[in-house]
């Protein structure tokens, strides 16, 4: 590996993935089918260069906030961003929210080349204009307060719905099944019946596994309205790119 970052005419995505697995892979699929949406009929050359470090041997997010042990996945968070950094990425999306708790730990000069899922939430938000969202996140993400830490939660506390204990554990147990099993109607179902029960007209996605259910609703149609922040960066990925880094 080279000792310094390699020089690049272009810029280059770099997305830290396996955390989980189905999630990044979806992920890089929905950037290269929106890339062709955007640029057709021009050729595969003009598609986005990408650098995908897939590896489910990541600890769990969840448990290592829970348990206070989260020192061996910042430095590993760290090294993949600074690898990713290192094989020529511009930019790096980590295509899981909960680690995104860890970002404040990171070096200043990686932290500058991320593209925050987080943030991401709050840019979908603003452009869904008014009306209620369920916000779908692990309980990991929950414990650390990871959005209401954000500058930009006061703007929107009022249109997110927190769920309830009792909610909040069946939705983690229902991200995880995301991680698990192929996206089902059933399963699509029960994340439609949880916004209904709160009154809500759509979901939050604040956990990057429920891309695969925004990519079944493409799919499919129907299931919930969900507000997903991996589906926005893909759309926005050459903007996003394109912004100069520290």
């Amino acid at each position: 590996m080279p000792a310094h970052p390699v020089v690049t005419a272009a810029p280059v995505l770099g997305v830290l993935g396996g955390m989980g697995p189905l999630a990044s892979a979806a992920f890089l699929q929905t950037v290269y089918e929106v890339a062709v949406e955007q640029v057709a009929p021009a050729a595969e050359q003009q598609l986005p260069r990408c650098l995908l470090d897939s590896d489910p041997a990541m600890p769990d997010r969840t448990e290592a906030i829970l348990s206070g042990h989260t020192e061996e996945l910042t430095r590993l968070v760290s090294d993949r961003i600074e690898a990713l950094v290192r094989l020529g990425a511009t930019r790096v999306v980590m295509t899981c929210v909960t680690a995104h708790h860890l970002i404040d730990r990171l070096d200043p000069g990686l932290r500058a080349r991320l593209i925050s899922v987080v943030d991401a939430v709050f840019a979908e938000l603003d452009v869904a204009g008014e009306g209620r969202f369920l916000m779908l996140a692990t309980t990991g993400t929950r414990k650390a307060r990871t959005f209401e830490r954000s500058a930009h939660w006061p703007a929107v506390a009022h249109r997110v719905v927190v769920p309830p204990p009792d909610a909040q554990d069946e939705i983690h147990y229902l991200l995880y099944r995301l991680k698990r099993e192929p996206v089902s109607a059933e399963l699509v179902e029960r994340f439609e019946r949880l916004a209904d029960r709160f009154d809500c007209q759509g979901v939050i996605a604040g956990c990057t596994e429920m891309h695969l259910v925004t990519r079944w609703r493409r799919a499919h149609g129907g299931g919930p309205v969900v507000l997903d922040p991996l589906l926005g960066i893909a759309t926005g990925l050459r903007k996003l790119t394109d912004e100069e880094t520290d």
